[in-house]
């Protein structure tokens, strides 16, 4: 789990957009080498991915994969989806690099 409170936002996360990717930004450089299984068969895998680079359209792009677990009954649930994320396991704080 890493705590989170608005003022760990710098000023320049001021949209959607901004917002995601600084969060998945500090997601990645805090869990890039944790891994975990999709199916039984599956290979073992990152629990984030990052990556950037020049798309087709020659415009820069970064791309994320992430994936969160779920509580065993949310789909019986009347919370929205995002309060049956689980935390990540730990006590790490936010990296200083997205902090305000």
């Amino acid at each position: 789990m890493t705590a989170f409170v608005p003022a760990n936002l710098p000023t320049s996360v001021n949209t959607l957009e901004k917002l995601a990717v600084w969060a998945l930004g500090a997601l990645y450089q805090l869990h890039k080498n944790d891994r975990y299984q999709e199916s039984d068969s599956a290979p073992v895998i990152p629990v984030i991915t990052a990556q950037d680079g020049l798309a087709a359209d020659k415009k820069e792009h970064i791309i994320f994969r992430p994936s969160f677990e779920l509580s065993d009954d949310w789909r019986s649930q009347p919370t929205k989806l995002w309060e049956e994320v689980q935390e990540f396991p730990g006590n790490t704080p936010i990296p200083a690099s997205f902090l305000p």
